[in-house]
């Protein structure tokens, strides 16, 4: 299935900060979903509204980090990481 615009704008986005260290390229420990609370999303960086669902990833590694996400920015984040997984352990 081809990926709209939008989703490849933000597969740009997260292969940059993943590449960056901006965002991790491991999976969250925890993760689940709400109401938006407003809160900035941590792959475009745009308000998650109180009518979008909210995700909110919990990494726990040598800090605690907290990601919050819109529900494709999420999707693509994921993808990401898995496809640099994959780079990984096959060069």
């Amino acid at each position: 299935m081809p990926f709209t615009k939008l989703e490849q704008e933000l597969r740009l986005i997260a292969r940059e900060r993943i590449a960056k260290r901006e965002l991790p390229r491991e999976a969250p420990s925890r993760i689940w979903g709400g109401y938006g609370t407003g809160k900035l999303c941590s792959l475009c960086d745009k308000a998650i509204q109180a009518h979008d669902v909210e995700y909110e990833a919990l990494l726990i590694g040598a800090a605690v980090q907290t990601l919050r996400f819109h529900v494709a920015c999420q999707s693509v984040w994921q993808l990401e990481c898995a496809h640099v997984k994959q780079l990984k352990k096959y060069p």
